[in-house]
């Protein structure tokens, strides 16, 4: 445990980009204990550009461990640290904003010490003619407390009966269950279709993590129940229009690869923009050496064809100009100061216990002579007495944080 905590205090983000096929791909081969199944557990605040490649890599071993990602910030990849975790099992979590990383990760960690249900199934009860086909695939594993949704779709003539059931059948701890359900085959008069746009949602994302989606049977399927459903996919995309206009766009859309502007660390100036209108970059502006100048979304055809870009007043300038500008610094980080809570914790033994010693004095804000000659006997081991201590500060000082403190006590 100590080298272990050691060892995370030394790490650093300090090797480049994010890299985390090669490092799947090494703990795949290390062997696991007998008895004992990995757990894997991902942590990033980034991307990477072959999420597909490192989703396949999981699903390939998720017969072996369970994956349990978190994503870190906003820049994080939703596609990524969801894919990995269904992908072998596991649960995802995001943490963004002043949002405290502990809550999260030890849900997760009881998720990972739990046994789960297996073997899930469902079993319809249908009239003749009538059957089901399922639109999402049932999970491997379901964690308690977790909630995982299915979608069906019913197909055939349905006559004089109005009801079906279905079944969820599953196994937990050796032992099998079954929870019925009943249904009825008849669509409420006012159903705005939002379930069937959820549903198309979910068979588009699973098309889009397999490794065969590129062939033309399996992206008409993606344009198909895109375009019925009206949700977007991969191969599709919302298009704004501009209706004052009242005509229509002759011609093919054209596409525009709109380049990011690299700005420099110094304030910007701008002038005359019309109110309301898109605008959108339109030069790369590679030192800030020339002004640069703003483009808006016009759904007037040009010449005849297309969507294009008409230009707005809008410039931006070189601050290099503006004498009067001083060179701007971006503030030093102030020091984020040592949670107690987390350094207290920092310092507990693999068995639970902490040792009567001067860090943990430092830790509760006293000295290490007063706690041992407040030690009630002679005869009472020092670690007993130190974890006695460290439990009453616990319970004491972080009585808001009862459940990270109900894990680690």
């Amino acid at each position: 445990m100590d080298s272990a905590v050691g060892k995370a205090k030394s790490m650093a983000a300090d090797l480049g980009g994010t890299e985390i096929l090669q490092v799947l791909k090494h703990i795949y081969k290390q062997g696991c204990k007998p008895g004992h199944p990995r757990q894997v557990f991902v942590f990033t605040d980034g991307e990477v550009g072959n999420t597909k490649e490192v989703i396949s890599e999981v699903q390939r071993h998720n017969s072996q461990h369970r994956c349990f990602a978190f994503g870190i910030g906003e820049g994080a990849s939703t596609a990524l640290i969801k894919g990995i975790a269904r992908a072998a099992n596991g649960t995802f979590e995001f943490i963004t904003g002043k949002e405290r990383m502990q809550p999260k990760v030890l849900r997760t960690l009881k998720c990972s010490l739990q046994p789960v249900v297996k073997d899930v199934t469902l079993k319809w009860t249908l009239p003749s003619g009538v059957e089901a086909t399922l639109l999402s695939h049932p999970p491997n594993s379901i964690f308690r407390g977790q909630r995982s949704i299915l979608y069906a779709q019913i197909n055939g003539k349905i006559t004089n009966v109005t009801d079906a059931e279905v079944s969820l059948d599953y196994t937990f701890k050796d032992e099998s269950f079954k929870n019925p359900l009943q249904f009825s085959l008849h669509p409420e008069a006012e159903s705005r279709l939002m379930i069937h746009r959820l549903a198309a949602k979910s068979v588009l994302r699973d098309i889009d993590e397999r490794d065969d989606n590129v062939s033309e049977e399996v992206k008409k399927r993606i344009l198909d129940t895109s375009l019925q459903s009206g949700v977007v996919s991969s191969l599709t995309a919302f298009i704004a229009v501009n209706k004052d206009l009242k005509q229509p766009i002759q011609g093919p859309m054209l596409r525009r690869n709109i380049p990011m502007p690299m700005f420099r660390s110094m304030p910007m100036m701008a002038y005359g923009a019309p109110m309301g209108m898109p605008v959108a970059s339109a030069c790369s502006m590679p030192a800030m050496q020339q002004p640069c100048l703003m483009y808006c979304m016009d759904a007037s055809p040009v010449g005849g064809s297309a969507l294009e870009m008409q230009s707005c007043d809008m410039l931006l300038y070189d601050d290099s100009s503006f004498d009067d500008v001083a060179e701007y610094s971006p503030p030093k980080p102030e020091p984020v100061p040592e949670d107690p809570l987390l350094k207290l914790i920092a310092l507990q033994k693999a068995d639970g216990s902490w040792e009567l010693d001067a860090a943990l004095a430092s830790a509760l804000g006293t000295k290490e002579e007063e706690m041992t000659s407040k030690n009630p006997g002679k005869d009472v081991d020092p670690k007993v007495w130190a974890t006695v201590l460290s439990v009453i500060w616990l319970h004491s000082s972080s009585a808001d944080r009862q459940e990270e403190i109900g894990r680690h006590t």
